[in-house]
């Protein structure tokens, strides 16, 4: 069976990064030759077509070149004269806003420091991040999301390996919050998303549905998706279950905040816990099997073919409905108790250990600076962090753009982050990895909630 888009996308994405790290931490040495395209193909699960067009890409950075008739050899990039500094990035980073096209630009304009995009993916935890940063793969300055930033900042200020940074006053305040230890801001905000409804407005005109409001229940939702699922043709509701940004917020809708015993271990089987839960398995019950997604792309395209009439989205990901056949716009979430989403955002750090931080402050300035912002802003759907990029209005160049873009700003009071759940993103990965036993319905809830209570 032919792969899907999206995961053929992601495989293409993973063998881009797997060879650049290769090449460029000399596991791949200069001269040597690429496994065939074949090889390659049976790898990573890829057309040949498919990994043709990633080596193609490799040549256009200057990794490799095509030698007729026996294949792609490596080769070292050219070393342009300046400072050279290696800028770790989330590869979806290059799709959502042509990151990689902004690092030119940069360079073009700076001769005497040059940086070196390195696609990265972060281990989960403190200790492997350290050898990370440490051996090999030397960063001076990474992108990192909010739920990264737990393993990578460290325990303590002298464990972090993040340099301390002076905060930027020009960017949205509440950004930079989530940053901060004590009175050090570890990260600079770059761009940001709270969690939003996307919806298909032509399947509401079909149905003769009012579109969803700020007003708008779970019970609201779950009555329009029951009418906009069309006898069976499609799907009125959709998110991908396992995302760390998707069921964590019917726990903060639900006012749940987690407590812990005398001896520090967590309460997972409150009562708000097991309310918000069965909630949201609730939803999932009635309009959608889970076991559908492999990721959040995997909603993106169900609702892109029309397959999906409102999924649970990020700005970011709207990004990918540019080409979109259909009007579409967006809403707050539904709320259980109270009106809150999770807030997603990815900062700029630089490595302490980095010998060029002067040469990555200056790049993280030209990334932040009100110029760089508003291309983002402009060419992008995505939300930057200067407040007046974000903010700027006029032509759009952008033709999908959705026409309530701007509602963020009016949901701000609503957005909140792991930290308000009172728990680490540790404790988050060990609850969703015991809650996939409920939801696929191996195990009760009660029995699930008691396994984490015994073992926290």
């Amino acid at each position: 069976m032919k792969p899907k888009r999206t995961t053929s996308r992601s495989r293409l994405e993973e063998m881009i990064a797997v060879l650049k790290d290769d090449i460029l931490t000399g596991k791949r040495s200069e001269g040597e030759f690429l496994p065939s395209e074949l090889d390659l193909g049976e790898m990573y699960t890829l057309s040949k077509n498919t990994v043709r067009k990633g080596l193609d890409v490799l040549v256009s950075e200057g990794f490799i070149e095509k030698v007729p008739r026996i294949g792609a050899r490596v080769i070292r990039k050219k070393q342009k004269t300046g400072e050279l500094i290696r800028f770790g990035y989330y590869p979806t980073m290059n799709n959502e806003m042509e990151l990689l096209e902004l690092v030119e630009r940069f360079n073009e304009a700076n001769p005497d420091v040059q940086v070196e995009p390195v696609p990265v993916v972060y281990p989960r935890d403190y200790e492997a991040v350290q050898k990370y940063l440490r051996e090999g793969t030397l960063l001076d300055i990474m992108t990192i999301n909010l739920y990264n930033y737990e393993f990578i900042r460290g325990d303590s200020p002298e464990k972090s390996v993040l340099e301390p940074l002076e905060p930027r006053d020009d960017l949205y305040p509440f950004l930079n919050a989530p940053f901060q230890s004590g009175d050090r801001q570890y990260l600079l905000p770059f761009v940001f998303t709270p969690v939003v409804l996307c919806y298909n407005k032509d399947h509401f005109r079909e149905a003769e549905l009012a579109e969803p409001d700020s007003g708008w229940t779970w019970d609201d939702l779950s009555a329009a998706a029951d009418k906009l699922a069309a006898g069976g043709d499609r799907l009125g509701f959709y998110f991908h279950l396992m995302s760390e940004n998707r069921w964590p917020i019917f726990l903060l809708q639900n006012g749940v905040r987690f407590g812990r015993r005398e001896d520090g271990s967590r309460i997972f089987s409150a009562p708000l816990v097991k309310e918000a839960l069965e909630a949201c398995m609730n939803i999932v019950n009635a309009h959608f099997p889970y076991h559908l997604s492999e990721d959040d792309n995997d909603a993106v395209s169900l609702f892109l073919n029309g397959k999906a009439s409102m999924i649970i989205a990020t700005y970011s990901c709207l990004n990918a409905l540019k080409g979109a056949s259909f009007e579409y716009d967006i809403a707050p979430l539904p709320h259980l108790k109270e009106l809150k989403t999770m807030l997603v955002v990815i900062g700029l750090g630089i490595n302490k250990m980095s010998a060029h931080k002067d040469a990555a402050k200056r790049f993280a300035d030209y990334l932040l600076s009100y110029e760089t912002q508003l291309h983002i802003r402009k060419q992008t759907l995505n939300l930057p962090s200067v407040k007046r990029a974000a903010e700027w209005t006029g032509e759009e160049e952008v033709k999908r753009r959705p026409y309530r873009f701007h509602m963020y700003r009016e949901i701000i009071h609503t957005f909140r982050t792991y930290a308000d759940l009172n728990i680490s993103v540790q404790d988050m990965m060990a609850m969703r990895n015991e809650l996939r036993y409920y939801w696929s319905k191996l195990e009760s809830l009660d029995t699930v909630l008691e396994r984490l209570d015994q073992q926290s």
